[in-house]
């Protein structure tokens, strides 16, 4: 059920406060992509994705160092799109392993931005 990588997840609303969707699954073996959408502001501070079942025990997979280049972790992959405050989330191959709960991060002074995902892999 993920988005396939590609072009078409810039053309949906934007520039919203942290939206992520809650529940995400996918196919054993295959790719799976997410967007998490970020309010207008925070396009210049680094965005991430960390595994855990709750904030403050949660690990980072993948962070894009406040730039819009790819970012690359094994299988795991992160884009942040600033025209459009989307960060795409790519998790190549995906095994029974890589289910569990993660966090969309927007990374800031204080407290950071952070929206829940469960990711669910069906075999």
């Amino acid at each position: 059920m993920g988005i396939r990588p590609g072009w078409g997840w810039l053309l949906l609303p934007a520039c919203q406060a942290l939206l992520v969707p809650r529940e995400v699954g996918g196919q054993e073996g295959e790719t799976l992509s997410l967007r998490c959408w970020y309010a207008r502001g925070y396009e210049g501070y680094n965005k991430y994705w960390c595994r855990g079942a709750a904030r403050a025990s949660c690990r980072k997979v993948v962070e894009t160092a406040g730039i819009e280049v790819p970012v690359r972790n094994g299988r795991v992959s992160i884009a942040d799109n600033r025209l459009f405050c989307v960060v795409l989330l790519t998790v190549e191959e995906l095994s029974r392993e890589d289910a569990g709960s993660y966090w969309c991060g927007v990374e800031r002074a204080g407290r950071d931005i952070m929206g829940p995902v469960t990711l669910t892999v069906r075999a």
